[in-house]
């Protein structure tokens, strides 16, 4: 019996418990999920305002707040999202404008970004409580905090720049980075930024005195050395360059961009083995780029690795289905093994994809060649001599007797 008494008082306390939670308002809800938020408990803050838009899908400053748990998550087409429908009902929030302009720009949706950022810079000024830790626009350095309205139109005007410069517009470009060193002149990514709008429009002498700038202010800038090594380059001066970029990589060894400059300047100066190291590193920070495995191949090529060049080609052909550049060069590692045939496959594919390949058809007839199918062979260097291939006499006489 007083089992049964005990049982019967925990389910009374469980059902009282119960309707205690369902009973509460949105209000309570989205202070639930607002002080979740504060404690840096995200997962629990997204289920406290869902909860609280189940019971009022109205409560607007929810959907606000979910997005921002959604962007520290990592979930950012819930948060882009939320945004957007927060912004239907507050068209003028710049937190919420630069949040979703920042989520766009993340996305490479760079008319949208535009679009948001500059909506942003028209919005009436109004009271603000979010903090953001403002992060560059083209590199990874982290600037000083800020809130939406309080000193962010320089990093705002940043933004645009960068946005311009990936639209084509570097002149555009140039002239919103000037307004955001005019604001703000101590902010090292600002004038690598500008650098490199500089660099579009040709102008080395402007881009090289905006990275030494930019390196006077922030002297290990990892984006400021590895640009100026490939100014150095472009003016001849190689050992300046190797410099430069040595220095990047000591300062942030995290960075892709370095590892590929050094890699290409060892390639140039003949230093397979070291251009081989920085591709296979910057393999390893970026893993999805199908011109890093044709590099670190053709790097593996040159020192007749021709096993390890396949198959960084098959990997570039693997994420890039239609990179003929790939194709073609694993069909020329593929003679080198005496894959006649399968030479053949693949320079067949390159055409498929670029019917007017003179270097595919040539190397074709050398393969068909090797495989004694002279008719076939003679075919494909009779139309690669049409594409503007120089044919060599001897070849052309040992395959079409002519």
């Amino acid at each position: 019996m007083r089992s049964l008494v005990m049982i019967s008082c925990l389910l009374i306390s469980y059902l009282v418990s119960s309707g205690q939670e369902k009973r509460r308002s949105a209000e309570e809800l989205f202070e639930l999920g607002e002080t979740a938020n504060n404690e840096g408990n995200y997962a629990r803050a997204v289920d406290w305002l869902t909860q609280c838009l189940a019971v009022k899908p109205g409560f607007t400053d929810a959907y606000f707040a979910r997005a921002y748990a959604r962007e520290q998550l990592k979930d950012i087409d819930g948060a882009l999202t939320d945004y957007s429908i927060y912004l239907e009902r507050m068209p003028n929030s710049p937190e919420a404008l630069f949040s979703r302009g920042q989520i766009f720009y993340q996305l490479k949706k760079y008319d949208q970004a535009y679009e948001d950022f500059v909506r942003f810079l028209q919005a009436p000024p109004g009271a603000t409580t979010t903090i953001y830790f403002s992060q560059s626009a083209h590199v990874g350095s982290t600037n000083p905090v800020t809130t939406a309205q309080s000193g962010n139109k320089p990093l705002i005007y940043n933004y645009l720049g960068v946005i311009e410069q990936k639209r084509n517009k570097p002149e555009v470009a140039v002239a919103w980075l000037d307004s955001a060193i005019v604001l703000n002149k101590t902010e090292a990514d600002f004038y690598v930024n500008r650098a490199l709008a500089r660099q579009m429009l040709k102008d080395s002498v402007g881009a090289k005195a905006d990275l030494e700038k930019a390196l006077s202010l922030q002297p290990n800038h990892t984006g400021a050395l590895h640009n100026l090594a490939v100014t150095k380059r472009a003016q001849g001066s190689r050992q300046e360059a190797q410099s430069s970029v040595d220095q990047a990589i000591d300062a942030d060894s995290s960075m892709l961009a370095p590892y590929l400059e050094r890699a290409y300047q060892r390639m140039e100066g003949g230093y397979f083995k070291g251009a081989l190291e920085d591709y296979t590193q910057a393999l390893e920070i970026e893993r999805r780029d199908p011109e890093i495995w044709l590099s670190r191949g053709i790097v593996r090529d040159r020192l007749k690795d021709y096993t390890g060049a396949f198959a960084d080609y098959t990997q570039a052909i693997e994420l890039k289905e239609n990179y003929v550049k790939a194709w073609i060069n694993r069909a020329n590692v593929l003679l080198k093994l005496e894959r006649y045939k399968d030479a053949v496959d693949d320079y067949t594919v390159a055409l498929v994809y670029v019917p007017d390949s003179g270097a595919a058809y040539y190397n074709r007839a050398i393969a068909r060649e090797r495989l004694k199918q002279l008719p076939a062979a003679c075919e494909d260097l009779r139309k690669a001599e049409s594409l503007g291939m120089k044919v060599d006499t001897k070849l052309k006489k040992k395959i079409c007797g002519d």
